[in-house]
């Protein structure tokens, strides 16, 4: 019974999840035309911030109830399925899409992985390391605040007043937070029931449930053509998981952690984030290579993913 009761919470979140996200981002697309924003610009911040809500909150619940593996785990486990997963099946649509990425914003996110795997190597995260990741965090986002904003709006953004299109976002920030919340809790109930470890809870159940909001925002921005800014969330997002998440650890625990973390976990994350670099490379540029590469790819991943979680078990 408790496994059915589970099994209906996680439903009931997905539903709830992918509804707000549907909300989310036809209202910040709304949003950043009436700003003048571009769509990548929206997806590294609005968007990343928005969906990364569910992976801070949990990291702050796990720290305060002496859990900072699960923290950790989810970090990680998060950036590994935005990449594996959700960049995974983007790939599929963005073989004709010709991205646009700022280089300074993929120089902060191969920073962020350097000074994670810096902080880690002793299995510890100080608070000394803590002020580290801050910082990143503040350039970050003074980085943001010199991008240019577009020149030209679309006029059909333009029927809905500011305060309409802002208050239907945060709405639905609301949905997300609900979603993610039900979504986690359905599956860290059946995982405990399994008798799962704390930091394989965190890489499975918490960290693919942290990343249904992105995986749902990147479903939606696919349908509306909108490449730019799936990958601007992706980019976003596991640049926040690290700078936001490692500080929370540092700051309200001491723990020790597994070394398989480091020499497993962290080690694919690094992988796959150079991987995604390169095909950001690629996908600045239009070709027949990457209508090839780009499918093969994306299936690729999904088969790493697959290997990845059985090692977990």
């Amino acid at each position: 019974m408790e496994l059915f009761y589970a099994s209906l919470i996680f439903v009931f979140g997905l539903i709830v999840l992918i509804a707000g996200a549907e909300i989310f981002i036809h209202y910040s697309s709304k949003l950043g035309s009436k700003l003048g924003i571009s769509d990548v610009v929206i997806g590294i911040t609005l968007i990343a911030l928005g969906t990364s809500i569910p992976e801070i909150f949990v990291s702050i619940s796990s720290v305060l109830n002496d859990a900072p593996a699960i923290a950790l785990g989810n970090s990680i486990g998060s950036n590994i399925s935005n990449i594996a997963l959700i960049y995974g099946l983007s790939l599929f649509w963005l073989a004709s899409v010709t991205l646009q990425i700022s280089l300074r914003n993929i120089f902060i996110l191969i920073l962020s992985v350097l000074i994670a795997g810096w902080s880690l190597y002793d299995l510890t995260i100080t608070r000394s390391d803590a002020i580290v990741f801050i910082a990143l965090f503040v350039l970050f986002v003074l980085n943001l605040l010199r991008e240019k904003p577009e020149e030209t709006l679309e006029k059909n953004h333009q029927t809905e007043s500011l305060f309409k299109v802002s208050s239907l976002i945060v709405s639905s920030l609301f949905f997300l937070g609900l979603g993610s919340e039900l979504t986690v809790k359905g599956g860290i109930d059946l995982a405990i029931n399994l008798g799962i470890p704390d930091a394989v809870i965190g890489l499975t159940m918490v960290a693919i449930g942290t990343s249904l909001p992105e995986l749902a925002a990147s479903v939606s921005a696919l349908r509306r053509k909108k490449g730019n800014m799936v990958v601007g969330n992706i980019v976003g997002s596991n640049i926040l998981n690290i700078v936001l998440i490692f500080p929370i650890i540092g700051i309200g625990s001491k723990a020790v952690f597994d070394q398989v973390i480091f020499t497993r976990d962290f080690m694919v994350m690094s992988a796959l984030t150079a991987i995604f670099i390169l095909l950001i490379t690629i996908g600045k540029r239009e070709g027949n290579l990457k209508k090839f590469l780009y499918p093969l790819i994306g299936s690729g991943m999904f088969v790493v993913l697959g290997f990845y979680l059985v090692s977990l078990f």
